[in-house]
């Protein structure tokens, strides 16, 4: 199927690994220019030199963007360096890993972690991308929240110790933002949607089973195979079952699908959402 994506300028932020890296391939085999930023330089060179490998042009900006100059910049850069912008994918995440168990012991700025690190950077990169996404006549905007926005995590169901309300707190104020963003660009025809996914086979997964599996003593492994019994798949979600979903809403086909949360779970949330 022609997704009538090549030549497209394409943002992702947080695409030096993981989903976002994931997200950004898609897109450079479909034709795009990518742009993608990270705070590690030596991870987002080697993204950098992977995307490449497709042939189109790869732009790769070191940028923090906890800052809010740093959002800025990184727009601009791409807007200057492809021409305009077509698709904005906000995928930036703060770690929220080591978040305690329970609310008394939280401190404010770890009950804020994911909504600091993850919704006001894509606030932020959003409102600097808007005059550029208009100009497209097309424009898109891709939130990569998560399953926490919608379900509560139990003991014994995350990768790794710590409470899920932070991760929870976030991803929900991540949809609600995205919608009313909907609402607000819909004029422009400038589309809003946002996609959640449950637990994924990050870069940092491994080291999250590990931690756990040393905690309660047991294998690897064994934390491996109670992760995957989550999911009636029967396995966990894959950064590559993440992008043909954003290329899809990000696509012309996808122009009148706006406003929209939806889940990548392989089957794992029990909720019923019309």
């Amino acid at each position: 199927m022609e997704l009538g994506l090549r030549n497209a300028s394409v943002l992702v932020t947080g695409g030096s690994r993981g989903i976002g890296l994931a997200i950004a391939h898609a897109f450079a085999a479909e034709g795009a220019n990518i742009a993608i930023c990270g705070r590690d330089a030596t991870a987002l060179a080697a993204a950098a030199t992977q995307l490449r490998a497709h042939g189109g042009q790869v732009l790769a900006v070191q940028a923090d963007l906890l800052h809010p100059d740093a959002c800025t910049d990184l727009v601009a850069q791409t807007v200057q360096a492809f021409g305009g912008l077509r698709v904005l994918v906000n995928n930036a995440s703060a770690s929220v890993d080591t978040t305690p168990a329970a609310l008394e012991t939280a401190t404010d700025s770890q009950l804020a972690a994911r909504f600091t690190g993850k919704v006001m950077p894509a606030m932020r990169c959003t409102r600097a991308a808007i005059p550029a996404l208009r100009a497209s006549g097309a424009g898109r905007i891709l939130c990569i929240g998560g399953s926490s926005a919608r379900a509560i995590f139990r003991t014994g169901e995350l990768p790794g110790a710590g409470s899920g309300l932070p991760q929870g707190l976030g991803n929900a104020a991540l949809a609600n933002f995205a919608r009313h963003l909907a609402e607000e660009l819909a004029p422009d025809r400038i589309t809003v949607n946002t996609i959640h996914p449950h637990l994924t086979r990050t870069d940092r997964h491994a080291d999250r089973v590990t931690r756990l599996a040393a905690s309660r003593n047991v294998s690897p492994a064994t934390i491996e195979a109670e992760i995957a019994a989550q999911f009636p798949l029967g396995r966990v979600v894959e950064p590559a079952d993440i992008a043909p979903l954003v290329l899809l809403l990000a696509s012309p086909l996808a122009a009148a699908i706006t406003g929209q949360s939806i889940a990548i779970d392989g089957g794992a949330l029990r909720s019923i959402n019309y």
